[in-house]
């Protein structure tokens, strides 16, 4: 039988607070909040004593021994992502942010469950982030309704057990991250961004240690980090008043942030899964399943560490989510394939290296990424100096595109060979007569670690 880890409360997040965060607090009734904090403060002790400290050498219990829990009703600024750790070793998990997340959880399942499209919960929290920044004194629009998910979604049998099974790995995963902070005596006030960096995967390390001593796959932890990504990205609104920032006030802010989502974090958690995933599995009564499931959690980490890096990846993000609408987020049928969770992954997803021929024999190479959802695939591109964004439609196993670069823009067509993509593009309503491309598929090689 599958074990669950032992609180049974529904969350599936790690995060931190930020000074850059979007409010949220409207979010929920006050009393709610407090409800929350009250119920789950012993509950999550608990979690720590009855899971966590169990698995602890002598060495990190001495270290911890003075270590205090605490669940405020919000955190700093009312922020979503409020779980911190501050420099006399109190972590704090805000009721706002375990609300906010439990909310996510059961949308997420319900929808999956249903047959419906997951990835409307992670546009969700973009458009909620932007609507709590553009309009900070307007009602927001709250998860299930916006969602389509009945408030009693949690009561089918399908959608308890994997809530159950998201929130037991992520809340040990949250908690074993602030201990790994605390552990370690990092500096929570850091704003070197190389400091920081170099804080987060550690206490992303010990994390993940805890988890393998337990035993347990932890599934679950991969959405927190898809949904912390697209909330730095909304957040850079924040911070500057261009357009989109600049690659150097990226890394800026990454650097402001408590718990910056970077390709060096996912890639490292790939690394531990990967190095010992029977280990994490070892609990299971199915073991070569859930051995399986714990090279697919890997592949997660290293499918995402592309977009937590790549300019292109973040603007298409932000562009996309600035033209969504409570509409746009309605259920729809899924027809999207998770990369890494079938043998083949879908054609025209993930990251390709592009070579450009102009008509006038001009060439170039770009790095573009794709992301595709269904039949629609929308993406962006980069050399570096020049960026551009794409969106289209694949019709009879072709895409046909438009693609905008500065103030030009125009249509084009490509397909797949196998790992390569091939097309032309053209200006105005013509796919071709700009010239042709093609692109390998890039898979990120392992290293070892």
């Amino acid at each position: 039988m599958q074990r669950y880890l032992t609180l049974a409360i529904v969350i599936a997040t790690c995060a931190d607070a930020t000074v850059f965060g979007q409010n949220v607090l409207r979010l929920y009734p006050e009393k709610k909040l407090q409800a929350d904090a009250a119920r789950w403060s012993e509950q999550i002790r608990a979690e720590y004593r009855e899971t966590i400290l169990p698995q602890l050498t002598d060495e990190e219990r001495s270290v911890l021994g003075a270590v205090k829990i605490e669940v405020p009703t919000s955190g700093p600024n009312g922020d979503p992502f409020s779980f911190y750790t501050d420099d006399k070793g109190t972590i704090y998990l805000a009721a706002l942010s375990l609300r906010f997340f439990s909310d996510l959880c059961v949308a997420n399942a319900w929808l999956n469950a249903h047959g419906y499209d997951g990835t409307t919960v992670r546009d969700y929290v973009g458009l909620l982030l932007r609507e709590a920044t553009l309009s900070p004194g307007a009602p927001l629009p709250a998860v299930f309704r916006t969602l389509g998910v009945p408030d009693n979604a949690r009561e089918e049998s399908a959608v308890a057990n994997r809530v159950d099974r998201n929130f037991g790995n992520t809340i040990v995963f949250l908690l074993a991250h602030e201990l790994g902070h605390a552990l370690k005596r990092h500096d929570t006030h850091s704003r070197d961004p190389v400091q920081k960096r170099r804080q987060e995967i550690e206490a992303d390390a010990f994390a993940i240690e805890v988890m393998r001593r337990i035993g347990q796959v932890p599934l679950g932890v991969e959405f927190w980090f898809d949904v912390e990504r697209i909330g730095h990205v909304q957040g850079i609104r924040r911070v500057t008043s261009a357009r989109f920032p600049t690659e150097a006030e990226w890394q800026k802010y990454l650097g402001g942030l408590d718990h910056p989502v970077t390709s060096e974090r996912l890639d490292a958690l790939a690394n531990a899964v990967e190095k010992a995933p029977d280990s994490f599995a070892r609990n299971q009564a199915d073991q070569a399943r859930w051995t399986r499931n714990a090279k697919i959690l890997a592949q997660y980490f290293r499918l995402g560490a592309p977009s937590a890096a790549i300019g292109t990846a973040r603007v298409a993000e932000y562009e996309r989510v600035r033209d969504l609408h409570l509409e746009d987020l309605k259920p729809r049928k899924a027809a999207f394939t998770i990369p890494g969770t079938t043998e083949q992954e879908p054609n025209f997803n993930g990251l390709f290296a592009v070579r450009r021929t102009a008509a006038d024999g001009g060439q170039d190479t770009v790095d573009l990424l794709l992301l595709r959802t269904g039949d629609e695939v929308m993406g962006g591109y980069s050399s570096g100096k020049t960026d551009g964004f794409v969106e289209g439609k694949i019709v009879d196993g072709v895409l046909h595109f438009t693609w905008r670069e500065g103030a030009l823009n125009g249509r084009g067509v490509a397909q797949a060979e196998g790992e390569t993509l091939r097309g032309t593009w053209g200006t105005g309503g013509s796919e071709e007569g700009g010239g042709k491309w093609s692109g390998v598929h890039v898979k990120k090689e392992k290293t070892g670690r």
